[in-house]
């Protein structure tokens, strides 16, 4: 029964994180806002949506591969937020470089 209730509070808090996420998304105009709410919602509400899965099935081998799929989106969904808006970030301040053949050019004058 305890078990039942706790799983249910898990998955409702998972559930309104990754809608959440997707309010942010379409909400936010600026890639890195979204990047930024879907990182952070996402990595939560999946984590909690899987350990509610843990609290469920009650088995040990179950459970240990639940854990290593919550640490490994841990470790990548981050990961992948920090690189879009790492290449956004780039782009956004692009510095005008000279072309290679200018520097040639002028010092053969």
């Amino acid at each position: 029964m305890i078990r039942e209730i706790i799983a249910s509070l898990l998955l409702v808090l998972g559930s309104s994180l990754m809608l959440l996420a997707g309010i942010g998304l379409v909400r936010f105009r600026d890639p890195l806002s979204r990047a930024h709410a879907l990182t952070k919602a996402t990595t939560l509400g999946i984590s909690l949506l899987l350990i509610a899965l843990w609290v469920i099935l009650e088995d040990d081998i179950s459970g240990l591969k639940i854990l290593l799929v919550i640490i490994f989106c841990l470790l990548t969904t981050p990961l992948s937020g920090h690189m879009v808006a790492s290449l956004y970030y780039r782009q956004l301040h692009k510095k005008e470089r000279p072309p290679e053949n200018a520097e040639d050019s002028s010092r053969s004058e």
